[in-house]
């Protein structure tokens, strides 16, 4: 081999590095490939990663509109929203939905806002101004099934008993809520202790001294 020989080799050798071959149809037909099972897997793990999440939520009781402070909940100010447990978000959960209708927020709450226990006033301890008064209620004149606490009941005194199925209620009825039921005595009289806004505290202290009728009232 002559030197001039060996010099054309290294002219295109060098040739040959700095203008490399454009890649083949097959190693293209390659890549893309490969590309799209890339994005195959990522758009699976989104999808494994949704479907955990979804698992994992669980249905909360928020604000459908804003409600005052004492103002018990009815069946209208509650909605539910979806949502991952948080060791450090408190929340009530949408199946204790029936526990909180008639308890009352001890401050006022905007629409949209997560209910949680501790913006709840306690059980049994009426809101400002709220009195408990006792009615002593005789056997035919109350609801047939047992009555709890929240639950909230229309009282018509007695002896010309007004209807319940008006609202805001006539004359002296009234709509309150029940704190609590005692045992009934030899004649199946019981008392009831309910939970009377301050609106109605006379007509409830009125009826206290005399026989009244308890029905309860739909939410």
């Amino acid at each position: 081999m002559t030197v001039t020989d060996l010099t054309e080799r290294l002219r295109k050798a060098r040739r040959r590095l700095s203008d490399p071959e454009p890649p083949s149809k097959t190693s293209l037909r390659w890549l893309n490939l490969a590309t799209v099972v890339v994005a195959m897997v990522f758009a699976l793990l989104i999808i494994h990663l949704f479907a955990v999440l979804s698992d994992r939520t669980v249905p909360a009781l928020v604000l459908a509109r804003d409600v005052g402070a004492s103002q018990p909940f009815v069946e209208s100010d509650l909605a539910t929203v979806d949502l991952v447990p948080d060791h450090d978000v408190r929340f009530i959960r949408a199946s204790d939905r029936a526990a909180v209708i008639g308890r009352a927020p001890a401050v006022g709450l905007q629409k949209g806002t997560l209910l949680a226990a501790a913006s709840l006033i306690p059980e049994g301890v009426p809101g400002p101004a709220f009195q408990v008064v006792g009615l002593r209620v005789e056997a035919g004149h109350r609801p047939s099934q047992p009555l709890w606490p929240h639950a909230r009941v229309c009282v018509s005194p007695l002896p010309q008993a007004l209807p319940c199925d008006s609202f805001p209620p006539v004359g002296s009825v009234f709509v309150a809520q029940v704190a609590g039921v005692g045992l009934p005595d030899s004649d199946g009289t019981v008392v009831v202790d309910v939970i009377v806004d301050p609106e109605h505290i006379g007509p409830a202290l009125t009826a206290a001294s005399g026989s009244v009728i308890i029905s309860l009232r739909g939410a």
